[in-house]
């Protein structure tokens, strides 16, 4: 089996020491890449396509794992190759749900171990990505695998500007950014008898739900988030599983604590939480949207689907 090793330089792990391409010597089954720009990854996919790469090895974090499914059929067309990851970022939750080797050289080493020993295919996981495009705009087309809207937006924001800038980062840096931002809502319901909300409308399999202002919106291919979080119900068809709170948020805190715990009571559906699988979802927002830590303008109107199922290795 040939593979490809692409490593980010500019992951939270990697900044030192160039990542692990800087320690692998190209071979004629194994062949390295260290894109510094999104030109560079590509002509790297490209190449790697030419060159027969079945494998594709991710050294970096979620940003880094998104944007190279986000450019994977430029190169390879609708025949992807698999992938195996070797986590390095500020976050990492894609590697959390479908398995990794663990991270820098010896993460390397044991996937290297486990090809000798023909074991790689043992573990392999399959997992949808998200698929968002732009109807009413020639915006290239965006895949990841955890989308959020309004609340999360700015859990993101306050984890990018107060939070990875002190060293602090991964799991515990989400769970400071949402308390962060329930304390900041906290404070506006009591001082302005406001909380933090979006206008937009969501539809789900063509169905627009709860009103035109939302407190939390999520989309995800994953079953499950950091710290093995459950927050989506299973009704419903479709790959994609979204959670939505309606503005202002009933009950927010013991509605947040019911979530995190996986469970969902008969009033939070009657007060505005709402939870699902769906086929298609629909957002129509002029605010911002979040793609694995990424922060995107919706522009009017963006459409959700689910990828082919994406192969995954992990030891």
């Amino acid at each position: 089996m040939k593979i490809g090793l692409i490593s980010n330089p500019l992951s939270r792990a990697n900044r030192k020491n160039g990542g692990v391409a800087a320690r692998v010597t190209p071979s004629r089954t194994i062949f390295v890449a260290q894109p510094s720009c999104h030109n560079q990854l590509l002509l790297d996919l490209i190449r790697f396509s030419k060159e027969g790469v079945e494998l594709i090895v991710i050294d970096g974090g979620d940003g880094t794992v998104r944007d190279i499914i986000s450019n994977i059929h430029h190169a390879y067309g609708s025949q992807w190759p698999i992938f195996a990851l070797l986590p390095s970022g500020k976050t990492n939750v894609i590697a959390g749900q479908v398995g990794h080797f663990g991270s820098g050289y010896k993460g390397w080493q044991r996937l290297l171990e486990k090809n000798k020993l023909n074991k790689l295919q043992h573990r392999r996981t399959n997992c949808p990505a998200l698929e968002i495009c732009w109807p009413e705009r020639s915006e290239p087309v965006k895949r990841g695998f955890l989308l959020g809207l309004a609340a999360f937006s700015d859990g993101v924001q306050i984890a990018n500007e107060t939070i990875h800038p002190i060293g602090i980062v991964k799991g515990l840096a989400v769970a400071m950014a949402i308390i962060g931002v329930l304390r900041r809502n906290m404070f506006t319901i009591k001082k302005k008898n406001i909380v933090l909300n979006e206008k937009c409308q969501i539809f789900v399999n063509g169905r627009h739900i709860n009103g035109d202002r939302h407190f939390l919106v999520l989309v995800s291919s994953l079953k499950r988030l950091t710290f093995g979080l459950k927050p989506f119900r299973g009704e419903g068809r479709g790959l994609l599983n979204w959670l939505d709170i309606s503005a202002p948020p009933r009950h927010i805190f013991i509605g947040i604590f019911l979530l995190v715990l996986g469970i969902f009571k008969t009033w939070m559906k009657q007060n505005g939480y709402l939870s699902g699988r769906a086929e298609t979802i629909d957002i129509k927002s002029n605010h911002q949207f979040v793609l694995d830590g990424e922060l995107y303008d919706a522009r009017g109107h963006i459409k959700i689907v689910a990828t082919q199922p994406i192969g995954f290795l992990g030891q």
